[in-house]
């Protein structure tokens, strides 16, 4: 019994500390989202319309950089979206195939996948 409240006092310290990292992370985060905001402010202005990308010369990294409207989010479908567009996709077909309903599917979508705001990517050199 001692080794059992052994290991759950072990574990307690470690979920805290866990539980510590992930806030200090959830405020990193937050702040490197507003600093983002503040530069894309400033990528939108007409003398910033070319660059694409940027290079911080101390580190090496490089900012790719992806405007409004010029590139498409990652997409995750729900279980309702899916089922929503099959019904869809069947109602609008008599001869149903697997090759159509995945282009259907992703046709219905490519619209809604457009982004509509700045995305900034930090890219390390061993990275590139």
């Amino acid at each position: 019994m001692d080794s059992l409240k052994t290991y759950l006092r072990d574990y307690r310290v470690i979920d805290n500390e866990i539980r510590a990292l992930n806030k200090d992370l959830y405020d990193k985060r937050e702040l490197r989202k507003r600093v983002e905001t503040d530069i894309t402010q400033i990528l939108s202005q007409p003398q910033f319309t070319e660059f694409n990308k940027l290079k911080l010369e101390d580190d090496g990294s490089l900012f790719r950089i992806q405007r409004p409207n010029t590139y498409q989010k990652s997409w995750t479908l729900s279980q309702k979206e899916l089922k929503t567009l099959l019904t869809e996709y069947f109602a609008s077909t008599k001869t149903p195939t697997a090759e159509d309903c995945h282009k259907y599917i992703c046709d219905k979508r490519k619209n809604d996948l457009v982004a509509t705001e700045f995305s900034l990517t930090r890219i390390l050199p061993d990275e590139m």
